[in-house]
């Protein structure tokens, strides 16, 4: 791992995943970029984010953005004094742009190996009709993004729950989920969520999991079959019983229409659960 990401807008979720990041990066040697987005109405289009004007911006226009950055670049620098980062590389970079457009780019002209990103969560109406820029992250993004919330004061990461009916997920994502699981020395909890509407014999599923861990190789984990009404809630539920301190998953990046009808379980662990949630884009 060398590149981290940091998207942040000073909040205080933001700066909790700003501190885990440099948690990772002191384990791997990576450098971070700490990104803040200047999101403007389409008109301030005409407006860099060095502060040079284009042809036809309005007067006002002009100071309000200019105010704006002003205030951002100080932020930016607030917050590169308030959490120590020795002995890690850090840079930053302020924009102007649509995050979610601006976080996309960075990953990959960057060669971003992980984005760390802080989240609110969102319930209800909101998260029916807005959404989050993390979530947006999660469905698109080439890299792993970990999602966070609460602030953690020592990232050490000793039980991981991978959740997965173990079929595609696992062959595209297994090599990042025993990086993780490596980089901390963690044991791994398989688990499968047996549900009334897919409900599958706990031998069959047992075998299917432990053909899975020898097939990739896995080492220091657990086998586990838990039943639940949903997916979702057994995952949360056997987190919280075995006390996780982080929750893996791959997601299938669908957007539009096909999102709206199947949803994603990994995007709404994100905005539920208060353990760190590591997320895989499936390719």
């Amino acid at each position: 791992m060398r590149r981290i990401l940091v998207p942040t807008d000073f909040s205080d979720e933001a700066r909790n995943a700003y501190e885990i990041a440099i948690s990772v990066a002191r384990r791997t040697g990576a450098a971070i970029k700490l990104l803040h987005v200047v999101e403007t109405p389409y008109y301030s289009a005409n407006f860099s984010a060095t502060g040079d004007v284009m042809v036809g911006s309005d007067g006002m226009e002009q100071v309000y953005m200019l105010r704006l950055l002003e205030s951002t670049k100080a932020q930016m620098k607030e917050l590169l004094q308030a959490v120590p980062h020795e002995g890690v590389q850090v840079v930053h970079e302020v924009d102007v742009d649509r995050p979610i457009n601006k976080i996309r780019r960075t990953i990959k002209e960057d060669n971003v190996d992980l984005v760390v990103m802080g989240s609110k969560g969102s319930s209800g109406l909101d998260e029916f009709l807005i959404g989050s820029n993390t979530e947006k992250v999660v469905r698109t993004a080439a890299c792993p993004v970990l999602t966070v919330k609460g602030r953690i004061k020592d990232f050490d990461v000793k039980e991981v729950v991978l959740a997965s009916d173990f079929k595609r997920e696992v062959r595209h994502a297994m090599d990042q989920f025993k990086a993780f699981q490596q980089l901390f020395g963690a044991r791994m909890h398989l688990v499968y969520i047996n549900t009334p509407g897919a409900f599958e014999s706990s031998s069959n599923v047992r075998q299917k999991l432990e053909y899975t861990a020898e097939k990739y190789g896995l080492q220091n984990y657990t086998i586990n079959v838990y039943n639940d009404v949903m997916e979702e809630d057994g995952i949360l539920h056997f987190a919280n019983d075995i006390r996780a301190d982080l929750i893996m998953m791959a997601t299938h990046g669908r957007t539009g229409f096909a999102h709206l009808l199947s949803g994603s379980i990994a995007e709404d662990l994100v905005n539920h659960t208060s353990i760190p949630v590591l997320t895989v884009h499936l390719k």
